[in-house]
């Protein structure tokens, strides 16, 4: 029945294939700058099995956007700050820059052999000739006068009710969603160029309440920030909610990490030190204040962050003599039940530190220090794989940084060290080898008792910590319309892991060939190939027996234009679990996806998704397009069908609307989900409306 299914799933896709191959010479259209950070911010994810929150990424991009780099001025650290180009892409650009003078028009990049059709087309939407912020000398309350304002609601809801909704519940006096079934966004923004900016973000999720209960004054979450760059001496002046990142985020870094991806160079950190908090996270942010300042060749950085986090929190024993303390960090921002709002803000957590950074001609070497406080003792739960977590009310980290070049060979590293006396370091070259070929050679080593509070360095896990490993990676362009992306991780930890009990190693391996036909027609085949090691079997003994096990992922995925008005996009992607008890499982996606522009000021995406997984260790995750400023990565497993609806209607300068629905049914099981989460049915469906204004 399986096979059956899957041939005509294979049919389908060759059918899409060959009904769409006809028309791939087409006129091509020209995307808007939101749908181009949509897209550059899906290919970033879409390698990572997670649904965090990806705002911190997407809003550098559409910084660049509405501020593109001068390619007259810009430096070879603002050009990795576009994660797309490689090496020796950046090489080329600023080696014309060199021979040639300066650049009149963008289109004269087209005039570099190395870079393809795509890569310039990218780089259209973030790039200019004119002059740069850094010479305005408008003052603060002329940038208050000529700033814009933006405002953008948001509403969505989902169609089918879930177990936590249920009166029946409330009646027995069970647990349930105190709040209303429906999530509301609200975002502010003040900008003027670059150098001034605040804004307000509020967010009430599903299930919580809304003016009514803990919630009596709106939302849920609550963020506020201020931010002005470029005032004399000091390059950033921050207060309210922020993030900041230091060296390669291995000491101290808030936000998004550099991860394993397509782009497989990307593993050096090149986000800005100091940025406002624009997510809707409600945990791993700072709240206060920080400043940049410059004095001759060095940047001086001090932060401070005092904020209230939720916890899983334990009242003290007065018979006993025991302190109030906590266990864990509750990280979901979630204060739906009567026991998530009483665990909400309970524990006060005291930040501050700094970094100095001196910057030369061909490099910068920086050095960290961040002091943490807990109002109450962190005592984690007493399972062996937390034996080395931190406890106590009080950590410190301090670290140093660097990065350099010698010829065209780009060092980077850190080493950072914890109070209770533990090291860890990572170090990584960045080289191209010549026009056509770039590698990136990296070492990390995080000891097993490593403490940080913030940190987001490269890394199999998400703790940094308890982890060696040694990781490469290659572009090679056989020419302009072929390009080999691989890499290789080999990893290992040396103390026990959240469901592996025992000492551990892996590696993964992945290799992408790509053909550019066109900036909007490219084919791609994509392997990856991991083998790790897991718990076997979960039972109540202190330790279960560890197996190593192997995922494979084949996919093939080809874009391509229409007609004028209508882009295409068809997917293929088959995986293959095995492990020693269940052996092997398979599962396969076919995907087929329209971007179509009916009008100038309307978009359409269309997507269908047809899947057949057979258990959840193969699942498949596929990322979508979303409203603006959110993100959507669906996980597939089961058997069913996805699709969803998104339009884009501008209806002029001031005034944008977006609407998406979504809806997935199952053909292999009456329940989706569990617990207080749990829909009784096989249908899932959800709708987002997005209002956005221009003032």
């Amino acid at each position: 029945m399986k096979l059956r299914v899957q041939k005509h799933m294979m049919k389908y896709f060759c059918f899409l294939l060959i009904h769409f191959s006809g028309n791939c010479y087409a006129q091509e259209i020209r995307e808007s700058g939101e749908q181009i950070v949509a897209e550059l911010t899906a290919a970033f994810i879409e390698n990572n099995e997670s649904t965090i929150d990806y705002s911190d990424l997407s809003n550098q991009l559409n910084s660049f956007l509405q501020h593109p780099l001068n390619l007259n001025t810009a430096t070879r650290n603002d050009f990795q700050k576009l994660f797309f180009l490689d090496e020796s892409s950046i090489n080329a650009i600023i080696q014309h820059r060199k021979l040639f003078g300066d650049f009149y028009t963008v289109y004269e990049l087209q005039t570099i052999e190395t870079l393809n059709e795509r890569t310039i087309y990218y780089l259209s939407y973030f790039v200019c000739v004119e002059g740069n912020s850094s010479a305005d000398k408008s003052t603060f309350f002329q940038m208050l006068q000529k700033g814009k304002n933006e405002l953008a609601v948001m509403h969505e809801n989902e169609f089918q009710q879930r177990e936590g909704y249920s009166n029946d519940r409330k009646q027995q006096g069970k647990e349930f969603y105190l709040g209303s079934p429906y999530r509301y966004v609200l975002r502010y923004k003040f900008k003027y160029s670059d150098r001034l900016s605040f804004g307000y973000n509020g967010e009430k999720d599903m299930g919580e309440q809304f003016f009514e209960g803990a919630q009596k004054y709106g939302f849920d979450f609550n963020s506020f920030y201020a931010m002005i760059k470029n005032q004399g001496k000091f390059k950033t002046i921050l207060v309210g909610d922020y993030l900041a990142s230091f060296g390669q985020g291995l000491t101290f870094a808030t936000g998004l990490a550099s991860r394993k991806s397509s782009y497989v160079l990307n593993v050096r950190r090149n986000f800005e030190t100091l940025r406002p908090h624009h997510s809707l996270n409600e945990s791993e942010f700072l709240r206060g204040a920080s400043v940049t300042y410059l004095y001759k060749k060095m940047e001086l950085t001090g932060l401070f962050s005092y904020k209230n986090i939720s916890t899983n929190f334990r009242n003290g024993d007065t018979l006993s003599n025991a302190e109030d303390a906590f266990s864990s960090i509750a990280l979901s921002g979630l204060h739906r039940t009567a026991n998530e709002i009483q665990n909400a803000n309970n524990t006060l957590q005291q930040i501050y530190g700094g970094h100095i950074k001196y910057i030369g001609n061909n490099y910068d070497f920086g050095v960290t220090a961040v002091q943490t406080f807990y109002d109450r003792n962190f005592l984690p739960a007493s399972k062996p794989y937390m034996l080395y977590n931190f406890r106590g009310k009080q950590l410190s980290n301090f670290g140093i940084d660097y990065n350099f070049y010698l010829g065209n060979a780009n060092f980077f590293g850190e080493i950072s060290n914890s109070s209770n006396g533990a090291y860890a370091i990572i170090t990584g070259v960045v080289k191209p080898l010549d026009q056509n070929l770039d590698v990136v050679l990296m070492y990390r080593n995080y000891a097993k008792n490593y403490q940080t509070t913030f940190n987001n360095p490269f890394a199999e896990n998400n703790d940094g910590r308890n982890e060696e490993g040694f990781y490469s990676g290659i572009i090679y362009k056989f020419n302009q319309h072929l390009v080999l992306n691989s890499y290789a991780d080999l990893y290992r930890s040396v103390w026990l892991r959240y469901l592996i009990d025992a000492p551990s190693n892996g590696y993964d391996l992945f290799s992408e060939l790509q053909f550019i036909r066109s900036k909007n027609s490219m084919f791609y085949v994509r392997y990856k190939y991991e083998s790790k090691m897991h718990n076997l079997s979960f039972t109540d003994l202190p330790l279960n027996v560890v197996s190593q096990n192997s995922r494979e992922n084949l996919r093939l995925n080809f874009t391509y234009p229409i007609d004028a008005n209508i882009n295409g996009e068809s997917r293929v992607e088959f995986v293959q679990y095995n492990d020693a008890i269940k052996g092997y499982q398979s599962g396969i996606l076919m995907m087929h996806e329209m971007k179509m522009k009916p009008a100038r000021n309307i978009s359409i995406n269309t997507r269908i998704v047809v899947f057949n997984i057979e258990d959840y260790l193969a699942r498949i995750y596929a990322a979508e397009n979303d409203v603006l400023n959110s993100y959507a990565v669906p996980l597939f497993q089961n058997s069913g069908i996805r699709f969803y609806l998104l339009l884009h209607y501008r209806m002029n300068k001031r005034f944008e609307f977006w609407l998406k629905y979504s809806q997935t049914t199952y053909n292999n099981v009456s329940v989706i989900g569990s617990g207080l989460q749990q829909i009784n049915g096989n249908i899932l469906s959800d709708l987002r409306a997005q209002f956005h204004w221009n003032l």
